[in-house]
């Protein structure tokens, strides 16, 4: 049985290794140019071999962008789990967590938010299944937003309004960072990151001062 388990661990890590390689290969060339065996190569494996854990370039972009999604999901869900029920401190710490993330992930980020976010060109290369996967994972970032936002709105803390038109605003806000943040600048990413939360905290807020909302600002 320890074998069998030690068997499936070690399948389980190849394939995760296999999917982070294939996400960096797929952001540096295009979903285009990369074929299977580019990646096989990139891992020192054979063409056969990586069939073995994936069997077509189709299912092998599906879950690498299906990974980072979730990867991204999980960091912001962790962002909140334990704050008090502050809407202004909780919007804060999402776009906070959503764009430190990205900014840590920066170099494959803009490949996956192609499917999350983008035009149809590259989620076409999906099977509708897979499309409508990657569709509810976009609902889910939405969703986080759209709660948070209702309720301040609830509570007197954020303007009225469409609450699912605030959480996309927020998200056009917090999603081009990824492409003029400069790491060797004069702001690391993590201060970055509290700027433009504060930024997104301002676009649905009734004060002027979005930042005196969040000056209870979460543990790092």
């Amino acid at each position: 049985m320890s074998t069998e388990v030690n068997q499936s661990k070690r399948y389980s890590k190849r394939r995760e290794h296999i999917l982070t390689e294939a996400l960096r290969v797929f952001s540096e060339r295009g979903l285009e140019s990369t074929g299977i065996k580019e990646i096989a190569t990139n891992l020192g494996l054979t063409h056969p071999a990586l069939y073995h854990y994936f069997t077509s370039k189709e299912q092998l972009v599906y879950e690498a962008v299906e990974k980072a999604i979730l990867d991204e999901i999980a960091a912001m869900e962790k962002a909140v789990e334990s704050l008090p029920p502050h809407p202004a401190l909780q919007l804060y710490s999402l776009a906070r967590a959503q764009v430190f993330h990205e900014l840590d992930d920066r170099a494959y980020i803009p490949f996956v938010n192609a499917f999350l976010y983008g035009p149809l060109r590259n989620a076409a290369k999906l099977s509708e299944e897979q499309r409508n996967d990657i569709l509810r994972l976009q609902r889910r970032i939405v969703g986080l937003y759209r709660d948070v936002v209702v309720a301040g709105q609830k509570s007197g803390e954020f303007a009225p309004g469409s609450p699912t038109m605030a959480a996309f605003g927020i998200l056009g806000i917090l999603s081009y960072t990824v492409f003029w943040f400069q790491p060797d600048g004069q702001m690391s990413a993590e201060a970055v990151a509290e700027v433009v939360a504060a930024q997104a905290v301002r676009s649905v807020s009734r004060l002027v001062d979005a930042e005196a909302q969040v000056s209870s600002k979460p543990p790092r």
